[in-house]
């Protein structure tokens, strides 16, 4: 007995046979496609038209983002690019707080355009996904210009929720690029506190050690060690001087008496008999010869007492006065008047040592205390550089922000929003759409109808399968 293998086969199409078979179920595809289409065009009529209302603001390189040191005098970061400050500029024009902002301004149902359903919380989340929806923000390289833009099926709605937007953007930015001003004046009186405290501090310090002034009194006993030790080095080189000079005087008058004649008379008589003598000798000659005995005797009287005259022992004191050296005196006088100045002199330098030693007792003193008092004075030169800076700060803060508020800011609106004179319709792109979508949704129920069909519809897709010729075609047999 010959056995029987059953094999399932899937069949195997051409073009032409889905085409063909398309055909077939030409019907329930046109049925498909009628009612796709009539849902997408009911769907499409209920489209209202959406009105866009436009707007632009410039935003330009402020000094919110110019780095500044908070504290200290820091150089000043590098200025952002046009471009990047438009583009967080526009971070903030797109934030969900400017969004809950815009809701609390205007209302839900004013963006709605409809009473809100619902609780409070679920009106105003719904207003703030269509805000989030309907505003475009968009920015472009190398530009600081923003451009809005708001979608709405009311062109009045639409111009005012944009115009909202924009300012409640101004005044949002405001309080994220807050003022400074209130917390820079809060610094600056607590550093003016912790100055009062340092100024008493430091004059306690003062006080307590009897300072008016320390560098005054650094300086002042610096220079006064100078001149008195200059005064002391002259001093002794005079009191050295005068020792000297005294020393000298007392040699001097060791060596000089105290006592000289002051006037003596001499003994002249043996020439004066000589002188007698020739007086007679020649009253003599008038009478004699000069070989006459008398004048011989007298003539040898005269060389006897010349001959005693020669030997210098005829003439001799006669009477001698003394009295005080004059010499000595002054010398006296000189050597106790160089004592009284050696000894001033010398008292001088005393007191002048003296002096020293306490000036550099001083001095000791303040060097000990002037790491206290650097400590003392640096905190006070600090704190008051920062009062200086803060005040300068808060000066300047409060004019940036006068100016602000007069309209000198870096974000400057170039256009409001208008309400659009024309709006835009989806209806005809979502008739296309429907159209389109109908056509491929019917074509693949038809593709799902020819494929999911069982046995062979055609000799050639049978053919195709089998792999065998088809010899005849014999219509079906009615059930």
């Amino acid at each position: 007995m010959r056995s029987t293998a059953h094999v399932t086969a899937r069949p195997r199409y051409g073009v032409l046979d889905v085409i063909g078979l398309l055909f077939r179920e030409l019907l329930l595809m046109i049925v498909v496609f009628v009612v796709i289409l009539a849902l997408g065009v009911a769907a499409a009529m209920t489209l209202k038209k959406s009105y866009t209302a436009t707007g632009s603001v410039f935003a330009g390189v402020g000094q919110e983002y110019v780095y500044q040191p908070r504290v200290g005098t820091a150089e000043r970061g590098q200025a952002p690019q046009g471009d990047e400050v438009a583009n967080s500029e526009a971070a903030i024009l797109g934030s969900g707080a400017v969004r809950q902002k815009v809701v609390e301004a205007l209302g839900p149902a004013a963006i709605l355009g409809e009473a809100p359903k619902g609780g409070s919380q679920k009106a105003e989340a719904a207003a703030r996904r269509v805000i989030g929806t309907s505003l475009d923000v968009a920015t472009a390289p190398g530009s600081a210009v923003i451009r809005l833009s708001y979608k709405a099926d009311d062109p009045e709605r639409a111009a005012r929720v944009l115009n909202t937007i924009i300012e409640q953007y101004l005044v949002y930015r405001r309080e994220v690029f807050q003022d400074k001003t209130p917390a820079i004046a809060s610094q600056r009186v607590a550093f003016e506190d912790e100055l009062g405290n340092a100024d008493r501090a430091y004059e306690n310090f003062l006080s307590s050690n009897d300072i008016g002034d320390f560098a005054a009194a650094k300086a002042t006993l610096a220079a006064t060690y100078q001149t008195i030790f200059t005064d002391r080095m002259s001093t002794q080189s005079l009191l050295n001087q005068t020792s000297q000079r005294l020393n000298t005087l007392v040699a001097q008058q060791a060596g000089t008496p105290a006592e000289v004649a002051l006037q003596q008379d001499l003994n002249i008589s043996a020439q004066d008999q000589v002188l007698q003598l020739r007086t007679e000798r020649e009253q003599l000659l008038s009478r004699y010869q000069p070989d006459a005995q008398p004048v011989k005797d007298i003539e040898a009287r005269i060389n006897q007492l010349q001959a005693y005259v020669a030997t210098g022992t005829a003439v001799g004191a006669k009477e001698v006065r003394t009295g005080p050296n004059p010499v000595w005196t002054e010398l006296e006088t000189t050597r106790i008047n160089t004592r009284a100045e050696r000894d001033s002199l010398a008292a001088r330098l005393a007191v002048l040592d003296r002096q020293l030693n306490d000036i550099r007792a001083r001095q000791t003193r303040l060097t000990a205390l002037e790491s206290e008092n650097s400590t003392l004075a640096g905190n006070r030169e600090v704190l008051s550089a920062s009062i200086r800076e803060f005040q300068q700060r808060e000066t300047q803060s409060r004019a940036d922000n006068a100016l602000v508020a007069a309209g000198a800011d870096n974000v400057t609106v170039i256009e409001r929003a208008q309400p659009p004179s024309t709006g835009k319709s989806l209806k005809i792109p979502l008739l296309a759409a429907v159209f389109l979508f109908a056509g491929f949704t019917a074509l693949c129920v038809g593709l799902l109808r020819v494929f999911t069909r069982r046995g062979f519809t055609t000799p050639a897709s049978m053919s195709r399968t089998l792999d065998m010729p088809v010899l005849a075609v014999a219509p079906a047999k009615a059930a």
